[in-house]
């Protein structure tokens, strides 16, 4: 007697397919952070390996010339940045260029004129472009030295700086003419001591010292880190708003090449700011910060590298970027 066969089911119902979709659906609506927050974990170790990398380059640049990276004079003088014009007050290139030699980047710091469109990965932080060629097709960078904590809000360095006698314009300053050198000599000492100049730090109403590691016109020796190198900044990231980074505009428009400028050199008088914060304040210019959630990195002068809270208290931050305020204070 023949049994007939039972029918076999082939695929799927649309149920079942249905089904199937949701579930793929709800674990990679679950696996997305994830993924997403690994990778800027490993964007933020590759920031944060740049920084060590220039701090390396600044301990170099230390031993070999006996002072950290000179902030450089003003945008005014980007043209007049050469290799011959040494690496103290009379170099008007800041410590982007200084440091190249330090950083395996010679054939950039020989360069005559300097090249400023040749890529430096160094200076990037990979958060933000991933490249350190700008908007304006010129190599920028990510990071700026630390000035100090004068309170360069009230009165911007650069008006005081071409107060001073500091040339106004590019190629401005006769190279061979020693009395214009000694002018700018005593330019730089004078703007160098405003930086320096005691202030009340907040909260505290302590009056200290605010004077940096690197600013216009400097060559500071490592005994005039007297706070202890582990309790200095030396680098940071700075603060560039989310809209600047294809407009290139607040701090993100001048070459990394630069001296004195919110392009190259920030300081712990405005506490740190996140990219995404708005809307911009003129002020921020002046501010450390970055594009990562909840903190910035930060190379002290020991060569160490800290994740900096956004959170940490105005006080602290205007310490650690001061180099000889004798108070007691470490990062948070």
């Amino acid at each position: 007697m023949c049994v007939p066969s039972r029918a076999v089911r082939v695929g799927f119902t649309l149920v079942e397919l249905l089904v199937v979709i949701a579930i793929l659906a709800v674990l990679m609506a679950l696996l997305f952070p994830a993924v997403q927050s690994a990778r800027e974990s490993g964007r933020r170790a590759a920031c944060a390996n740049n920084l060590k990398q220039l701090a390396l380059g600044s301990s170099a640049h230390l031993t070999v010339l006996g002072h950290y990276p000179t902030g450089g004079w003003n945008l005014a003088s980007v043209g007049m940045i050469s290799p011959d014009r040494g690496s103290d007050w009379r170099q008007p290139g800041g410590w982007g260029f200084t440091i190249l030699p330090f950083i395996e980047q010679t054939t950039v710091f020989n360069a005559s004129p300097v090249n400023s469109t040749q890529p430096l990965p160094i200076y990037a932080c990979p958060s933000r472009r991933g490249s350190s060629i700008g908007p304006g097709g010129i190599v920028m960078t990510d990071y700026a030295g630390n000035r100090g904590s004068w309170a360069s809000s009230l009165t911007p360095i650069e008006d005081r700086i071409t107060t001073f006698g500091m040339p106004s314009a590019a190629g401005s300053l006769p190279p061979s003419d020693p009395s214009d050198l000694k002018s700018l000599q005593t330019s730089m000492a004078a703007a160098a001591g405003l930086l320096n100049e005691p202030q009340t730090d907040p909260l505290a109403s302590v009056t200290v010292a605010t004077g940096g590691v690197i600013f216009v016109g400097s060559a500071l020796p490592d005994a005039l880190i007297r706070d202890g190198r582990s309790n200095t900044y030396l680098f940071g990231e700075k603060y560039v708003p989310v809209a600047a980074y294809a407009a290139g505009t607040t701090g993100y428009q001048n070459v990394a090449f630069a001296g004195d400028s919110p392009d190259t050199l920030r300081g712990g008088y405005r506490v740190p700011v996140s990219d995404a914060t708005t809307p911009i304040a003129a002020n921020n210019t002046q501010a450390f910060g970055g594009p990562h959630t909840g903190i910035f990195n930060a190379a002290m002068c020991d060569g160490s590298v800290r994740s900096i809270s956004f959170d940490i208290s105005a006080r602290i931050h205007f310490l650690l970027a001061c180099r000889a305020d004798r108070q007691p204070v470490s990062p948070e």
